[in-house]
């Protein structure tokens, strides 16, 4: 079994901060082999504030951006991995160059229609009424064959709640692409396939029968495709985000997939991403 390497997010105040390691195995005698997998990371964080008139009033905007940005892991390409980042994050498919998708990002105020002005602040008042736009991109899992990431995009411009959309995504590094169901299950594999599993497991996770979904909260009329898959704990997720299958109150849900339970349907090479002979 391969040795999996989690990253945990923790407040950050720098706006730039790298962490390298390097790899190579020692034998010495009878001591056990010690494989070591090089992974550079530089995590950026940005933000800008602005003051925004309207017809009605003054408002505030926050915009807030987060990367951990993939710089190494291993010997692999990493190319696609960091353009699916940008694009995931700041919907540019032909973004390359991280600092100038974060620079465009905080001078990008369009999210907020209707303003007659916006102008920069150098800081929030604390009783003004604020709108937020952040976009945070982290690294979930990794380990000698691939790398889970998440970008999450949480905005409030008014109304009853904020809204939040995430987007986690497995890459792998022998096929040097973004899994999905596309490139994951074998040719002729449809999402009518594996919707069946899908229901079955999150009845499972929320124990009650699949007939039951309805009354657990979950909309079963429109669970009828599959959701974002990515992989993580040995485990193959489908992810849906709030509204999708399920109220607001429901929040996201990420219905846990046991390899096993779609053997049938994986190509070789992404059964090999597990752990377990499946």
């Amino acid at each position: 079994m391969e040795r999996k390497y989690y990253f945990l997010a923790l407040p950050v105040i720098a706006l730039a901060m790298t962490a390298c390691g390097g790899r190579h195995s020692e034998n010495s005698g009878d001591a056990d082999v010690i494989n070591e997998f090089n992974i550079c990371e530089t995590l950026m964080t940005a933000d800008k504030n602005y003051r925004v008139t309207t017809d009605y009033g003054d408002a505030y905007l926050e915009l807030y951006t987060s990367i951990h940005w993939p710089e190494k892991f291993g010997n692999n390409d990493l190319a696609v991995l960091q353009d699916s980042i940008l694009y995931y994050a700041f919907g540019d498919s032909t973004a390359t160059d991280v600092r100038k998708s974060i620079k465009k990002f905080l001078n990008d105020t369009s999210v907020v229609e209707g303003a007659v002005s916006v102008t920069p602040v150098d800081s929030l008042p604390a009783d003004s009424v604020t709108y937020f736009y952040n976009v945070l991109a982290s690294v979930v899992e990794a380990d000698e064959e691939m790398v889970t990431c998440q970008v999450v995009s949480s905005s409030y411009f008014g109304g009853a709640h904020p809204m939040t959309g995430t987007h986690p995504f497995t890459y792998s590094f022998a096929q040097k692409e973004v899994l999905g169901v596309r490139n994951m299950f074998l040719p002729g594999v449809t999402g009518d396939s594996i919707v069946p599993v899908i229901r079955e497991a999150l009845a499972r996770q929320l124990s009650v029968p699949v007939d039951g979904l309805e009354r657990a909260g979950i909309f079963a009329s429109q669970l009828t495709y599959p959701g974002q898959p990515y992989i993580a704990s040995n485990t193959l997720y489908f992810h849906y985000d709030p509204y999708e299958i399920g109220p607001y109150a429901l929040g996201p849900v990420d219905v846990a997939v046991y390899p096993y339970e779609v053997d049938r349907f994986l190509r070789p090479e992404v059964k090999s991403l597990f752990d377990q002979g499946i």
